[in-house]
């Protein structure tokens, strides 16, 4: 088989009731240069393998690797080491590509060859919104409204270059957020080889992200979750002033880890299996110690920065965290009036932009 423009890469693990579609959706696609599907089996309970083995046997153009339990980290760097194309695509199992996908993204990288291309997704399966090559182009110093956009922490949004790509790997010790740290390390990769290169975002949602899969935190409970995502927002910090974000962008991106962070703090007393709720809040307790936080907490007081979770992580005041995420999370009045609550005792000066 000749070498493809474009490899998309699917790890694969229980997907029975997705596979089918996700391969289709691969295999239907017109790429000038043509493609391959690599399927990477990673030895669920399943029938999974076997209908890889299938499609492979149905479509020259799949290719199926087979590994036992290693994790869907392994199985992306299995599939890329053995990507020959120009381009490489991640695509989950569960997901997949609308019609003309990879061309409107490969046309978008035509037309600008030093940049990161990068596009939106939908929720929605059936969406009727119109897949073309038209692209906003956003600079270096963009980086963390990317983030802010839900279009930086995922690597099924991209098309990455396959020789590039090889150079970075997906960091099998992480079990939450490795993609983010894959594709911080393939911006950096990306700015010492072309270093006026932009964010090329094209503005047609070309993935279908099926938001029902399990593994979120809101449908699955993380017992490192407070000790993982500082270590990937430090490295996200990073980036972002070695990209010169502007300080406004800096600001919000410091309200949302606060965000995040603090609504994992509430998830340890929601759902930690811990059979004694002092248990729970004790290591509640011990995550509010991070030096992250506190570094983050001053960071925010310098910058005049507010968030409803400003004052109880400052005061680490376990039980308010947990009532301002549950009233946020089941959409309770109470959370409007503990987040003014906290902008008025600080004052009524702060940022809430």
């Amino acid at each position: 088989m000749s070498r493809p423009a474009i490899c998309v890469v699917v790890p694969v693990y229980r997907s029975e009731a997705t596979l089918d579609r996700c391969v289709e959706s691969i295999l239907s696609q017109t790429v000038e240069g043509g493609v391959r599907c690599i399927l990477v089996d990673d030895g669920g309970p399943d029938r999974s393998g076997a209908m890889c083995d299938e499609w492979a046997a149905r479509d020259d153009r799949v290719q199926v690797i087979h590994q036992q339990g290693r994790g869907v980290s392994s199985a992306r760097n299995a599939g890329l080491e053995a990507a020959d194309s120009e381009y490489v695509v991640f695509l989950d199992s569960d997901d997949a590509l609308r019609p003309g996908a990879l061309q409107a993204a490969l046309e978008a990288q035509q037309a600008a060859p030093h940049d990161f291309v990068i596009w939106h997704y939908t929720t929605v399966e059936d969406d009727a919104a119109p897949v073309n090559n038209q692209t906003d182009t956003r600079p270096r110093t963009g980086l963390a409204q990317l983030w802010l956009d839900c279009l930086l922490a995922m690597p099924w949004n991209k098309l990455y270059k396959t020789v590039w790509a090889q150079q970075v790997k997906f960091n099998t010790k992480y079990t939450l957020g490795e993609d983010l740290q894959f594709v911080l390390d393939y911006i950096a990769l990306l700015a010492a080889q072309a270093p006026n290169f932009a964010y090329c975002v094209l503005q047609s949602p070309l993935t279908f992200y099926d938001c029902s899969r399990t593994g979120t935190l809101s449908t699955k409970y993380h017992a490192n979750y407070c000790e993982i995502w500082p270590q990937h927002f430090a490295k996200l910090n990073a980036a972002c002033l070695a990209a010169l974000c502007p300080a406004e962008d800096m600001r919000q991106l410091h309200r949302a880890e606060l965000t995040v962070f603090a609504e994992g703090v509430a998830d340890i007393l929601r759902r930690d299996p811990a059979p004694l709720s002092g248990i729970k809040r004790d290591k509640a307790a011990a995550a509010l110690r991070t030096p992250w936080l506190r570094a983050l907490l001053d960071q925010m007081r310098t910058e005049r920065c507010y968030s409803a979770y400003y004052l109880p992580c400052r005061w680490r005041n376990t039980q308010l965290i947990y009532s301002l995420a549950e009233a946020k999370r089941t959409g309770s009045p109470l959370y409007g009036k503990l987040d003014w609550a906290g902008y008025y005792l600080l004052g009524g000066r702060l940022r809430r932009d």
